[in-house]
């Protein structure tokens, strides 16, 4: 005899029967890492789950890991769209909630980074979060008392974008709606950052986001240079951000190559239209003055992170995790080493890359024009303001390059040093030279980490040139010659310019720089904005520039350019 469906389903529900759950059914919802000092909530630990499926999940044997320390969960249906708060058993009591539970041997969540891992009755990874410091955007909640929350549950392998410190009163919302709960963010794109060797046979592509591990683990979604094909791929839990590579043939030393990425697509279906190849090759063992310190921020503004930038001089492949970074005493002992990076991304020949402990917020206070040259790290080496040693070495403690610096080495006209960083000025000599370092020039943003340097020394053949084009502009917003730029071209660094905009009547009506910094080249545009923000109108203006340094050098120009109008 059948039952009807109508019993079936009643007797499923008093049997508490739920389906196996899918990938991201469940996800970590809110992590509170370093409970106090407290900012309302009891001094706990804990983390929260949120069942964002149509259906009951039975979290029965399902495990909880956090940085390999693993904890059984408890029988518990977790209803759709339910939370449930972990913690320590004798952490229950203290919070007011029914949707908690206490969990033996509950797994202590580090203050600075953990990773997560939300397992299921099979071992099947259900969700990850590897989160850090720099989760906690602006510094909220770094000293502790504040818990890191999900934005949206939409986009659960976003990793950091899709998390912010919570906003409540009392430090976070165990039990309850996320107070940084939002309906829109941006997920991103899942961006190839770089690749590791573990052997001539093997890469390891690291992704900036999780990736849908389906698409992800075709091998014909790879191309490599060199006549060398992908015979396989596996991308690797538990975050599935990294794809390992088997190739068809090995890397040959001192040879490049290249590996492009095709339709490889995160779990929201987005795929990078821009950073989807990367070059490498086999790494060599770094000798002294072979990878050099390049530029330096070691008096950031409030809320941002220094960083440090390193440049590979040479033509060999450089494996980060050969490298370290330390402070030297002024007994001259080395400082604790700060390790880069554990996995062995490769640093090519000629290629800048800036270490910092944050790149969210460094690159958006200062413009990362590559990001892909920004490295991540836990911490580095301590750089007093007014003066210190960074020391660039090898795990053996044989010392690459080291660069002695005082505030003095800046730009002896500038105003205030903060948020200015130090630029090396020529790879070539050494860095102890304190006139081989200049302060990153105003028109740069006053920083370039994993660019270029705005400041560099005087080559042969370098020469004075302004130019300001086009002749006419017209500010209409129309797409066409909106702005008027002002475009420049010095014989070394540290010059300084000013430049003033004038009316035909000899009326300043604009300032476009006062007494700023210059890099080597550069420019500035106009949009015809006066200087008391409003449009002018249209006609014939004057740029008056000067351009000057330290040493006496000074040279004036004066340039015309039409300010045209469409008529109605």
């Amino acid at each position: 005899m059948r039952l009807p469906v109508v019993c079936c389903c009643l007797l499923q529900a008093l049997a508490g029967f739920t389906q196996t759950p899918a990938i991201y059914d469940v996800v970590i919802h809110e992590v509170m890492p370093k409970p106090t000092p407290v900012a309302g909530l009891p001094p706990y630990e804990y983390i929260e789950l949120r069942n964002i499926s149509t259906a009951p999940v039975q979290l029965k044997d399902w495990r909880i890991a956090i940085n390999k320390r693993e904890a059984l969960l408890p029988a518990y249906l977790l209803q759709p769209d339910s939370l449930l708060v972990l913690c320590a058993p004798a952490a229950v009591n203290s919070y007011n909630i029914p949707n908690i539970r206490g969990i033996d041997r509950f797994p202590a969540i580090a203050d600075d980074s953990a990773l997560i891992v939300l397992y299921d009755a099979f071992r099947r990874v259900i969700h990850a979060v590897d989160y850090h410091q720099g989760w906690y955007v602006g510094g909220k909640g770094i000293r502790g008392g504040i818990s890191l929350e999900m934005i949206n549950t939409a986009f659960p392998c976003s990793g950091k974008m899709n998390w912010a410190p919570s906003t409540a009163l009392s430090g976070g919302t165990p039990g309850w709606p996320n107070a940084v709960g939002a309906g829109t963010i941006d997920p991103g794109k899942p961006d190839l950052l770089f690749a590791s060797l573990t052997d001539s046979l093997h890469v390891l592509l690291q992704f900036s986001k999780t990736l849908d591990s389906a698409l992800a683990a075709d091998p014909a979604r790879y191309q490599c240079s060199g006549g060398i094909k992908v015979n396989a791929c596996r991308v690797i839990p538990p975050l599935f951000n990294n794809v390992e590579l088997r190739l068809s043939a090995p890397l040959q030393p001192t040879a490049v190559y290249t590996i492009q990425t095709n339709g490889v697509a995160d779990c929201n279906g987005e795929v990078s239209g821009i950073y989807n190849s990367i070059t490498l090759g086999l790494p060599q063992f770094p000798l002294p003055g072979e990878v050099l310190i390049s530029e330096v921020l070691f008096y950031p503004p409030p809320g941002i992170p220094e960083f440090i930038e390193l440049y590979n001089a040479s033509r060999k492949v450089i494996a980060l995790n050969e490298l370290r970074l330390c402070a030297r005493k002024a007994d001259g002992r080395f400082e604790v080493f700060k390790k880069i990076m554990n996995a062995g991304r490769l640093l090519m020949p000629g290629q800048l890359l800036a270490i910092t402990t944050n790149t969210a917020l460094l690159c958006g206070y200062y413009h990362c024009k590559a990001p892909e040259n920004i490295q991540e790290t836990g911490s580095l080496p301590s750089m007093p303001m007014a003066a210190g040693r960074i020391v660039l070495l090898r795990a053996d403690s044989t010392v690459i390059d080291e660069l002695p610096y005082t505030d003095g080495q800046h730009f002896p006209l500038a105003s205030q040093l903060k948020g200015i960083s130090l630029e090396r000025l020529d790879y070539h000599l050494p860095a102890a030279d304190g006139s081989n370092w200049q302060s990153a020039a105003a028109t740069a943003g006053y920083a370039t980490p994993g660019s270029p340097n705005s400041q560099r020394r005087a080559n042969a053949g370098d020469s004075l040139n302004i130019a300001l084009l086009p002749e006419v502009f017209s500010p209409d917003n129309d797409g066409t010659d909106d702005q008027v730029q002002l475009s420049w071209q010095l014989p070394g660094p540290g010059f300084v310019g000013n430049v003033i905009i004038y009316d035909l009547q000899g009326k300043p009506v604009r300032y476009l720089a006062r007494n700023v910094l210059l890099g080597n080249s550069g420019y500035l545009s106009w949009d015809g904005i006066g200087e008391n923000a409003v449009v002018l109108p249209p006609g014939i203006y004057i740029f008056f520039i000067e351009i000057f340094n330290p040493r006496g050098f000074v040279k004036h120009w004066k340039r015309t350019v039409v300010m045209a109008r469409k008529l109605n």
